[in-house]
């Protein structure tokens, strides 16, 4: 765990006339420390409940923040989470706060209909949160870096509240666990989402990661950049390499 995490959690200020109780969820892999966590505030009797990442540093208002969000009638409250790094295939910035609603139609407001398959299939599909378009945003996908839901959200949701998916030719897990969490409090338990963009959470590296680095690591995009940072996707981004061996086209 960071000690820049603990340092700034115990200065967080406590929402007015609430308890507030922090505790450490335990497992083999996150979605099983989620769960984990979620049963002990529940066991604890709480109301609410507000995942924070132990890998990020919050501000010290941040909990009466997401509390005053909740009681202006925003159902599920979340912040935005600067990535620890760049993912080549996503539409994004070097560290961008990544987060994610449907498109809809521009005259009716309805999403678009079409069955979603993923983001590498269906990335067309999605609208990037942006800041800059409110402080208030519905969103359908985004991390559980911040994220505060009440106890009958939850309960609503079949169990197990936290699942992983993991690849079947390679085992490894496909980091969607909290993704699929968000998608299901709006399926399962029919909430809205919202993200509260005013909220400046810092991701922990090396070094403290905040809203900055998008501009300040921009040429990691260029096509000359350091490849074993930055890797260039295909220009075919279904399939990253072809090559012809005795005639036959195989693709990788």
């Amino acid at each position: 765990m960071f000690t820049d995490f603990v340092d700034a959690t115990l200065q967080m200020e406590h929402p007015p006339g609430c308890d507030v109780r922090f505790f450490h969820g335990t497992g083999w892999c996150p979605a099983r420390r989620h769960i984990s966590l979620c049963e002990k505030a529940l066991r604890w009797g709480a109301d609410l409940i507000c995942i924070i990442g132990a890998d990020q540093v919050h501000p010290p208002d941040m909990l009466p923040r997401l509390m005053r969000r909740w009681e202006e009638g925003y159902e599920v409250v979340s912040a935005l989470v600067p990535c620890r790094g760049y993912l080549h295939w996503q539409p994004m910035e070097p560290f961008q706060p990544m987060a994610w609603r449907f498109k809809t139609n521009d005259e009716t407001g309805s999403i678009m209909v079409r069955e979603y398959r993923g983001m590498d299939l269906d990335g067309d599909m999605m609208h990037v949160i942006d800041p800059a378009d409110g402080e208030m945003q519905r969103v359908n996908f985004i991390g559980s870096g911040v994220i505060m839901f009440h106890r009958d959200h939850l309960l609503a949701l079949e169990r197990p509240w936290f699942k992983e998916t993991v690849e079947f030719e390679s085992q490894q897990r496909i980091a969607n666990m909290d993704c699929t969490f968000v998608w299901r409090l709006q399926w399962e338990a029919h909430a809205r989402v919202w993200v509260d963009t005013t909220i400046k959470v810092k991701h922990c590296h090396v070094f403290k990661i905040d809203d900055t680095f998008s501009s300040r690591f921009g040429d990691w995009k260029i096509e000359d950049g350091e490849r074993s940072i930055c890797p260039k996707k295909s220009p075919d981004t279904n399939f990253p390499e072809t090559r012809l061996e005795d005639g036959k086209e195989e693709r990788g």
